[in-house]
């Protein structure tokens, strides 16, 4: 079937010149963002009436015949991607060259207008985005598909409060064609994790780096990392530390943990999976304060979309990005053009004989042991280029300094020149302490004592004793000095719910309780409707879940208060007395003198008359 692009007349209202049909089906209506790799229109697909989002690529990624192909399949396998937290992928072709991909139409703001807007969010609504990105990662994982390009940007918030997470594939193909024609490595420098800094392949943990950035982001308000130029940003990602969100803002230390594992510089050291994190920050979110819903952020954002905010000019632009090469209009501007192109040759044929007929050359200062980013900066001054390479440990040169150059100092380069910096890891690593099996307060002690930082994380376990450190990472080997130790340590058992035991004999009661961990204390009372010997009630309540090895407290029947005298006689004294007694009466006994005194011959009371539990029963013995 073959595609093509139309134009359609302009709209009554003068919004526009003309607007564009793709394919005969898509309608496009206005732009609504633009990035590295195209931009993004709203469109009415007239075949199914609806609105779609119609990603159209930069012109220039047409030509490069990899990313083409790299395009096709990674649409095809954003396409299979069905999560409520993924924008879906409807479509996909091109139009004269022009390759598009139609998706879900998201009514909603992205998180990066949300923090924009809000400066910084509450922990209960940092924590709820990142949850359900989590989620539309888990499914994205399990599929193969790695974002590789994480950002707010790229997390768009519905009306609703649900987080989309869109570019799924398309950063992936993007990225690869990227480095396949200039080996770079592409992506936000903001948010890039080392390993793809350092050129590495981008895994699920890739995702995760970039989603603990986002974390701290939204927490703070601010990125962990800043710098002039993006390689100084870069640098920081491989050598500095993320700081904890708490030394910006009111930020509880358990989410502080949860940022500094998912950052981890190793990506080993960090959570196994999207799962494993979004269960982590799960376990987190329940004692968080309440905040505001994401629905209500929203829905009280100005909406920038209705008619009366949609002026001419806009539309105008819009039409620009995607028009299909109309011959420009000859007009009385004619020989002004011409003007304006011979000062451009003039100039252009002056800045030839600068660049390349005068020489440009300076010396490579002496930067050994500054900073990679002082070393940065004056090499940038100096209009070289800087290339980082992986850095090396040193004894004598301190962690993030720089420990050698290429070309060595007082080499003469011209402009442009690349420069390339090693910086220095500070000192090798040395043996970790094992501290699996000992007490908090020992194990930190110990790693401190060797120069590392504990990070705790608590979970419950059923052998641990609480406070005992259950698991640290790195388990064994080595590590930098200094560099962090995660120990898991144990909060104990965890909550045991209280088993269903009301109305169960005492002696099944007692044994269901002792078997799910808990002490019991009896009680008794009386009662008209349960039998004697039966549990009338427990404390605390069935299903509620406390402490193991708690105390649970049963409160057994003894029938109903006031019942008939039972019959005694006939029974030996102990026979009449162990009777009496579980009745709850008392006994008194009355021997009948020249009698064998065996057998209980009668009673006061009666037989039948009606006894309070606790009442004395006197019985004859002859």
């Amino acid at each position: 079937m073959s595609k093509s692009m139309t134009h359609t007349t302009a709209p009554a209202d003068g919004r526009g010149s003309a607007l564009v049909t793709l394919d005969g089906r898509y309608h496009v209506l206005e732009r609504i963002a633009a990035g590295g790799m195209g931009e993004v229109f709203r469109a009415h697909d007239a075949v199914l009436a609806r609105e779609v989002a119609v990603k159209v690529l930069h012109r220039s990624l047409s030509g490069d015949q990899g990313f083409v192909e790299r395009f096709r399949r990674e649409a095809r396998a954003a396409a299979t991607l069905n999560h409520p937290n993924i924008v879906a992928v409807y479509d996909w072709g091109a139009v004269d060259g022009v390759y598009y991909m139609v998706m879900e139409y998201v009514h909603g703001r992205s998180v990066r207008e949300v923090v924009n807007a809000s400066g910084q969010l509450a922990p209960a609504q940092a924590a709820e985005i990142v949850v359900q990105t989590l989620e539309a990662l888990e499914h994205a994982h399990e599929k193969g598909i790695v974002h590789r390009d994480l950002k707010p940007e790229n997390m768009l918030l519905t009306t609703e409060g649900v987080v989309k997470l869109t570019d799924l594939g398309l950063a992936r193909a993007f990225a690869d064609a990227k480095a396949t024609r200039a080996g770079q490595v592409t992506g936000t420098v903001q948010y890039l994790s080392p390993e793809q800094i350092r050129g590495e392949p981008a895994d699920p943990r890739s995702d995760l780096y970039a989603l603990g950035i986002v974390l701290f982001e939204l927490l703070t308000g601010h990125l962990p990392f800043s710098g002039e130029t993006p390689m100084a940003i870069a640098y920081q990602h491989l050598s500095g530390e993320v700081p904890a969100p708490s030394g910006f803002a009111d930020v509880d230390p358990d989410l502080d943990a949860f940022v500094a594992a998912a950052v981890d510089k190793e990506r080993e050291m960090r959570p196994e999976s999207a799962r494993v994190m979004r269960q982590d920050l799960e376990a987190i979110t329940g004692h968080l304060p309440r905040a505001r819903s994401l629905v209500s952020i929203v829905r009280d954002m100005p909406d920038s979309s209705r008619d009366g905010d949609r002026t001419a000019p806009r539309v105008a632009a819009i039409t620009q990005q995607i028009a299909l090469g109309t011959p420009a209009r000859r007009g009385p501007w004619r020989r002004l053009a011409g003007i304006v192109l011979l000062l451009v040759t003039l100039g252009a044929g002056a800045w030839g004989v600068w660049a390349y007929v005068i020489p440009h050359t300076r010396p490579v200062p002496a930067v050994r042991g500054t900073s990679v980013d002082d070393a940065t900066e004056q090499l940038t001054a100096l209009g070289f280029q800087v290339r980082l390479e992986e850095g090396s440990f040193d004894e004598k040169v301190a962690k993030g300094s720089v420990l050698a150059i290429d070309p060595p100092v007082g080499t003469d380069l011209e402009a442009a020149s690349i420069v390339t910096i090693v910086p220095s890891l500070g000192p090798a690593p040395v043996a970790v302490p094992a501290v699996t099996g000992l007490p908090l307060a020992d194990a930190v002690a110990a790693l401190r004592a060797d120069g590392f930082e504990p990070v705790i994380r608590r979970t419950h376990h059923d052998t641990v004793a609480e406070d005992e450190v259950i698991e640290q990472a790195p388990a064994d080997g080595k590590a930098p000095k200094g560099s962090k130790v995660t120990l898991t340590v144990s909060l104990g058992h965890a909550p045991v719910p209280v088993p269903d035991v009301v109305g169960e004999p005492q002696d099944a009661a007692e044994a269901a309780l002792d078997a799910a961990g808990f002490t019991v204390i009896v009680r008794t009372a009386f009662s008209d409707d349960v039998d004697r010997g039966d549990v009338i009630k427990v404390a605390p309540a069935e299903g509620r879940k406390i402490d193991f090895e708690s105390s649970v407290t049963i409160t057994v029947s003894q029938g109903p208060e006031r019942f008939p005298t039972p019959d005694l006689r006939g029974l030996t004294p102990a026979q009449a007395e162990a009777r009496a007694e579980g009745l709850g009466l008392t006994v008194s006994f009355y021997y009948v003198p020249n009698s064998p005194q065996t057998l209980v011959i009668s009673q006061d009371p009666a037989v039948g008359e009606t006894v309070t539990a606790g009442d004395a029963i006197l019985l004859f013995v002859a």
